[in-house]
């Protein structure tokens, strides 16, 4: 009787077959849809423009970025003024997403779009560039993305591309307001992406070390 047990045990072993999952396996399984990152380019912040942007990363290695920068700060005694706001979008592939489904963290390529608007005056003569129709261009980026801890990355990237921007040039009258000299036109081929930001994970991790224990691997 154990002996026809045993035999008809073992063919539904051959009849199915199973193997413990990878960790590969398994961090597909537990990775999300699509993951949510929240991002700040810490250089924009240490020349006064706040920034706050959005990435969606896909089970593709594909991620969208949405960026925006803003800034107005003025002194009308001195006529001093240094006011932008910036949005900036970006399509970026993940080359480690060959390996594992997002993976939040390592090389990178992209391409870029940028529109901007900015007035710059430091007691002289003024550079203004009043609407996003203006000021815009499109670019290459790579960088990498360096993994801080479970949740936290540290973005750094660089891109080159081409703006084209239109301004008006002016200069204080004397008399409290503004006098108006001449409008520019400009095409530029020139790096317009320089970018150390800090990211935050919102529901996706770095730390896979939980997943190999599970597969039994240390």
């Amino acid at each position: 009787m154990a002996k026809t047990g045993a035999i008809m045990l073992l063919s539904l072993l051959l009849a199915f077959p199973f193997r413990m999952a990878t960790a590969q396996e398994v961090y597909r399984m537990e990775t999300p849809a699509a993951a949510v990152m929240l991002r700040t380019n810490a250089l924009y912040d240490l020349a006064l423009s706040p920034n706050v942007g959005v990435e969606i990363q896909t089970d593709l290695g594909l991620a969208f970025q949405l960026d925006y920068v803003g800034a107005w700060w003025n002194s009308r005694e001195r006529n001093r003024y240094f006011s932008n706001y910036a949005f900036q979008s970006e399509i970026r592939y993940y080359l480690d997403s060959w390996r594992m489904p997002m993976p939040y963290r390592g090389h990178h390529i992209g391409f870029y779009g940028q529109m901007a608007t900015y007035d710059f005056e430091f007691g002289g003569k003024g550079y203004m560039s009043r609407n996003l129709d203006k000021s815009f261009g499109l670019g290459l980026s790579y960088g990498c993305s360096l993994a801080l801890g479970r949740r936290w990355n540290l973005d750094l990237t660089v891109g080159y591309g081409w703006f084209h921007t239109t301004y008006d040039v002016y200069h204080p009258d004397g008399k409290g307001g503004f006098q108006y000299d001449e409008t520019h036109v400009r095409n530029f081929f020139v790096p317009t992406k320089l970018e150390a930001s800090l990211v935050w994970l919102l529901n996706g991790a770095n730390d896979i070390k939980h997943i190999k224990r599970k597969n039994g691997r240390r």
